[in-house]
């Protein structure tokens, strides 16, 4: 199976080089942390942790640590002062990894993991707790450990389900933290660090936005592959393991998030996850997925029929969800607030209705069901993770770098079917970019993709 993705340039690095961002210069992790020294003001400062140490073979990186430094290293600080806008990153010995020393990095290698970074200082954990004796007031995030494929509310709903757990009760770490910063430092002004790089994170930098184009492409890819190995008989455990295949071997990254691959009324359960049925002729498959690639995400989701062809009301339901997906995408452009585009489409898909100008027949109930969900079809920012935590956005005209999903989505009951088509996009001066583009929506253009031989087909 051949590739349009780019491959990662993991083969070709050394050992060390793995420790370090890939995707962004020194000099963007320094213009971010200078604007959060900016933002927290000359009298305070802001303390970054990041992930702790895991039993997983795959590392997890706190996306807040890794968005300010880019550093991959497991209980390291991130210091940064208001007043003269340094940072100083505290790092554990190379013997703390539990590593030979050429697979390590610690605090040893500050020369090299200075100029790397543009940072300023690099010391000895050990250090840190004489650098905040004499921080009066600290920034620091009150969020739990986002990132692996965990979103920042995700990761807080599992911490509260453990604490109010009888016989659990765990503390979340980013609290257990603040509560050992107050114990050692009884005068010190603790703040959330969150709403600031939440803003930050809205926009997305050229870099990052590269970055997430080649994620786009890999979730469409799986789309693409799992259309054309999509069998009577075949499994939804096989779809997943197609996604799986196509993020390890094209990304050298794993899932962002859940995968999800229901077919029939599986497809009512919105966040789907068990993947073991088998496909049947006469469903429909609902498939939504995004890598892990090197820290950033797309969202996508498709439908289509198990047989290779729609039935009528497959079609005439799906046809309708592609038709609002092209009205939204149509009208979406800088400057223009989410309210504003989701209320013109809606006029526009009534109009269709009533004029009989749109394609598919008896639709007019869903395309009135629709219209009444007054959360909109823009549902959620994309980055870092797949629901980006980044600042207030539904009230503001959108701006060129702001990466968000297109999901036009209806629940059909007598069927007891979710149908939806999700796509993320960027964006730009005029318009939009579909970052998930390479995969087809339009029921015809998928019935002749399902049609072409599979790699995946024994």
């Amino acid at each position: 199976m051949k590739s349009d993705v780019p491959r990662s340039r993991v083969q070709d690095l050394s050992r060390r080089d793995l420790f370090f961002s890939q995707d962004f210069t020194g000099e963007e992790f320094r213009k971010r942390r200078s604007t959060v020294a900016r933002k927290i003001g000359k009298g305070s400062y802001a303390l970054v942790c990041s992930a702790p140490p895991t039993a997983s073979d795959d590392s997890v990186q706190d996306a807040l640590f890794y968005y300010l430094c880019g550093l991959e290293t497991t209980h390291s600080y991130l210091l940064i002062s208001g007043k003269d806008r340094k940072a100083t990153v505290f790092v554990p010995p190379r013997e703390a990894s539990g590593q030979a020393p050429e697979d390590a990095l610690g605090h040893e290698d500050s020369a090299l993991i200075r100029k790397r970074l543009k940072i300023d200082a690099v010391k000895p954990v050990s250090e840190m707790e004489r650098a905040l004796g004499k921080v009066n007031k600290l920034y620091t995030p009150h969020a739990p450990v986002e990132g692996g494929g965990a979103t920042r509310w995700a990761a807080r709903g599992c911490e509260r389900k453990r604490l109010e757990h009888e016989w659990d009760q765990a503390e979340p770490r980013d609290v257990r933290f603040q509560r050992l910063l107050r114990e050692r430092y009884p005068d010190i002004m603790i703040e959330d660090l969150c709403p600031i790089i939440d803003e930050m994170r809205t926009i997305k930098s050229p870099a990052e936005i590269e970055l997430m184009r080649q994620a786009g492409r890999l979730s469409a890819r799986v789309m693409i592959e799992s259309m054309k190995a999509t069998r009577p008989g075949s499994t939804e455990t096989q779809l997943q393991a197609i996604a799986e295949y196509v993020f390890r071997h094209h990304g050298y990254c794993g899932k962002g998030y859940g995968i999800i691959a229901a077919s029939g009324t599986n497809t009512w359960q919105g966040h789907y996850g068990r993947n073991n049925e088998t496909l049947r002729s006469g469903e429909l498959v609902l498939m939504d997925c995004g890598p892990d690639l090197r820290h950033y995400t797309s969202d996508i989701a498709r439908v289509w029929p198990v047989s290779g062809t729609y039935d009528p009301w497959q079609r005439r339901v799906y046809g309708m969800i592609t038709e609002y997906h092209k009205v939204l995408l149509s009208l979406i452009a800088p400057g223009r607030t989410h309210r504003e585009i989701y209320d013109e489409a809606a006029k526009i898909m009534t109009h269709k209705v009533k004029s009989r100008t749109f394609p598919y027949r008896n639709v007019t109930r869903l395309v009135q069901q629709m219209i009444k969900r007054d959360v909109g079809y823009l549902n959620h920012a994309v980055g870092l993770s797949v629901h980006d935590a980044v600042g207030p956005w539904k009230d503001q005209p959108l701006k060129p770098g702001f990466v968000v999903v297109v999901d036009p989505m209806v629940w059909c009951k007598p069927q007891h079917h979710y149908i939806r088509v999700e796509d993320t996009i960027v964006i730009t001066r005029d318009g939009c970019e579909r970052l998930t583009g390479d995969a087809p929506f339009e029921p015809d253009d998928i019935e002749a993709l399902m049609k072409e031989e599979s790699s995946f087909l024994t």
